[in-house]
C-alpha cells in the first residue's frame, strides 16, 4: 500500500513538474522570438514606444485648433440638412444639386430662400473654420501617452463641420457665387491636409470620410459656367496637396506602438487586462452561473467563470506573446507596403496592395491557445484583441487617392476648355500647362483612361476595384446586391466620373424611386 502511495505521489510530481516545464517553454520560447523580432525591428531604425513616434509639437502661432474648437462649440445638436447633390440618378450619371428648383434631401424638402435661413445662422461657424487657412497646422493637444484610452471628441465635429461646409457651397453655388463656393471647399481640404499629423488610425479614417465629402461640391463647382481659373486653380492645388499613404503610414506606426503597449499593460496585471478589455468572464453569453443551481445541473453554465479566468491567465502567462509577434509582423507587412507605395514609379498599387494580403495570409503565425480555447468553450482572445482588419484601411487609402486623381484630373479639363474653348483630344494635352503628369490609375498602373464626347461631354474612369478595364463601364457587376449607383461602388465595372444627367434621366429617377416607395 505504501508503495503504491510512493508511486502515485512520483507520478503527481512528475505531471507538476511536466506541466511546469511546457508552461514554461510555451512562455519563453515565444516570448524570445518577440524580443529578437522587436530588436531586428529597432536595427532597422523602427521606432516602438509612444514617446518615439509622438507628432512634433505645434506652436501657438502655428495652430489653428483654437479658432477651429470654437466654431465646434458653436454647431447646434440637430443633424446637418445636406441638399442632395451630385446625386447618382443613373449609372455614370448624376444631377446638378444647386440647379434644382428646391433644397431636397434625404428626408426633407425646402424652397432655397428657407434653406437660407440655416446657412445664415451657421456663417459665424463657418468663417471661424476658414481660418484653418491662414494657419500651416491644424494639431488638438491630444495626450497620446493614454493611448487607448485617450478620448477623441473632436473627430465626430470635423465630420459634421464637412458636412456643413458642403451644405453651405452648394447653396453659394445656387447663388451664383462660386468664389465663396470655393472658399467652403477649400476650408473641407484644410481640415484634412492641416491635420494630417495626427497619427491614429481612427484620425486617418475620418480625414478621408472628409475628403469623400468634399469630392461632392468640387464637381458642383466644375458644372458652373461663371467659375474663374484662378478659383479652379486654387480647388486643383488643395486637392494636389492632399498625401493620403503619409497619413496612413503614420498612424499605422502609432498604431503599431499602441498595439505594443497595449498588451504589455494587459499581460502586466489582471486588473489592466479588465480595464482594457474587460472582465473575460463578461464575455460569456449565458450569465446562469451566478442565477442558482438547475437540475440537471448545468455544469456549462456553473464552470463558466473558472473557465474564462483560466483562459485569461493562460493568455497574459503565455500565448500573448505569439499574439503581440502576430501583430508587429502584420504591422511591419502594412508599413512596407504603404512605404513601397509612395516609392513605386509604376504608381499601381492595387498589385502592391494584392502582394500585401498574399503576404498577410501567409505568415504562418499559429496561436498556441486555439484548441485550448475552443475546449473551454470561451472567446478566443487573440481573435479579439487583434481582429481589426487592417488591411482594409490600406484599400480605402487607395480608394480615396484614386479619387483624388480623377478629380484633380476633371479640374484640369475644365481649365482646359475654359482656356481653349474646346476638350483635348488625350490626357497628355493637359502635361504640362494644367497637370505636371497625366495621372496614373492606382489599380492597374496604367494612365486614367479619358475619351471626349459630344457637347462638351467626356468619359473619364479608373478601372476601379476589380483592376479589369471593362471599358468606361459605370453599371454593377451582374452578381452585385447593391443598387446604389454610387460612382466608387466597389461593385462598379468602372470608376467612371459622372457628367451631368439630363432633365428626363432626374425625371425618370424620382418616378422610379416614387414607385419603389408603395
Amino acid at each position: 500500500m505504501k508503495d503504491r502511495w510512493k508511486i502515485l505521489i512520483g507520478l503527481a510530481v512528475f505531471l507538476a513538474l511536466a506541466c511546469a516545464f511546457s508552461l514554461m517553454k510555451m512562455r519563453v520560447q515565444p516570448e524570445n522570438q518577440v524580443e529578437a523580432y522587436k530588436k531586428q525591428l529597432r536595427e532597422k531604425g523602427e521606432k516602438l514606444g509612444i514617446s518615439e513616434v509622438l507628432p512634433p509639437p505645434v506652436p501657438p502661432e502655428s495652430n489653428s485648433v483654437t479658432a477651429v474648437e470654437d466654431a465646434f462649440r458653436m454647431f447646434g445638436s440637430v443633424s446637418e440638412q445636406i441638399p442632395d447633390a451630385m446625386k447618382m440618378v443613373s449609372p455614370g450619371r448624376a444631377m446638378i444639386g444647386w440647379r434644382q428648383p428646391d433644397a431636397r434631401g434625404y428626408d426633407f424638402t425646402n424652397s432655397w430662400d428657407d434653406f437660407a435661413a440655416g446657412i445664415a445662422a451657421g456663417r459665424p461657424a463657418l468663417e471661424l473654420l476658414q481660418q484653418v487657412l491662414a494657419k500651416p497646422r491644424l494639431d488638438f493637444h491630444l495626450d497620446y501617452q493614454k493611448g487607448f484610452r485617450m478620448l477623441l471628441p473632436h473627430l465626430a465635429p470635423m465630420k459634421h463641420a464637412a458636412q456643413k461646409l458642403e451644405a453651405a457651397a452648394i447653396f453659394d453655388l445656387h447663388n451664383g457665387d462660386p468664389g465663396a463656393a470655393t472658399t467652403n471647399i477649400l476650408t473641407m481640404l484644410g481640415l484634412v491636409q492641416k491635420n494630417a499629423g495626427e497619427g491614429l488610425l481612427i484620425s486617418h479614417l475620418v480625414r478621408i470620410a472628409i475628403t469623400a465629402i468634399a469630392v461632392t461640391p468640387t464637381w458642383e463647382l466644375l458644372q458652373t459656367t461663371n467659375a474663374t481659373e484662378a478659383q479652379l486653380i486654387a480647388v486643383q492645388k488643395g486637392w494636389e496637396q492632399m498625401d493620403f499613404f503619409s497619413g496612413a503610414t503614420n498612424a499605422f506606426v502609432m498604431e503599431r506602438a499602441y498595439g505594443i503597449d497595449m498588451i504589455q499593460k494587459m499581460r502586466a496585471s489582471p486588473e489592466e487586462f479588465a480595464s482594457i478589455l474587460g472582465s473575460v468572464s463578461s464575455m460569456g453569453s449565458s450569465g446562469s452561473s451566478s442565477s442558482g443551481w438547475t437540475w440537471p445541473p448545468d455544469w456549462e453554465a456553473i464552470t463558466e467563470r473558472p473557465r474564462y479566468a483560466v483562459g485569461e491567465a493562460m493568455w497574459r502567462s503565455s500565448w500573448s506573446y505569439s499574439d503581440e509577434l502576430r501583430t508587429l509582423q502584420s504591422d511591419s507587412i502594412i508599413l512596407e507596403t504603404l512605404r513601397t507605395m509612395q516609392t513605386n514609379q509604376s504608381q499601381f498599387y492595387k498589385a502592391d496592395y494584392d502582394a500585401m494580403q498574399l503576404r498577410l495570409s501567409s505568415l504562418g503565425i499559429t496561436n498556441a491557445g486555439e484548441a485550448f480555447f475552443r475546449a473551454l468553450k470561451i472567446p478566443n482572445l487573440s481573435e479579439i484583441f487583434g481582429d481589426y482588419n487592417m488591411g482594409s484601411v490600406v484599400q480605402k487609402t487607395i480608394k480615396m487617392e484614386t479619387a483624388r486623381r480623377v478629380v484633380v484630373t476633371a479640374i484640369a479639363l475644365k481649365r482646359f476648355q475654359l482656356r481653349r474653348g474646346k476638350l483635348p483630344e488625350t490626357l497628355a494635352e493637359l502635361v504640362p500647362e494644367f497637370l505636371k503628369t497625366v495621372p496614373i490609375d492606382p489599380n492597374d498602373g496604367n494612365p486614367l483612361h479619358y475619351r471626349p464626347g459630344a457637347n462638351g461631354m467626356y468619359l473619364l474612369y479608373s478601372v476601379g476595384g476589380n483592376g479589369v478595364d471593362d471599358g468606361g463601364d459605370p453599371s454593377l457587376d451582374p452578381g452585385a446586391t447593391s443598387p446604389s449607383f454610387m460612382w466608387q461602388n466597389p461593385h462598379a465595372l468602372d470608376w467612371v466620373w459622372p457628367q451631368p444627367a439630363t432633365a428626363a434621366e432626374i425625371q425618370t429617377y424620382y418616378e422610379d424611386e416614387a414607385r419603389k416607395a408603395k
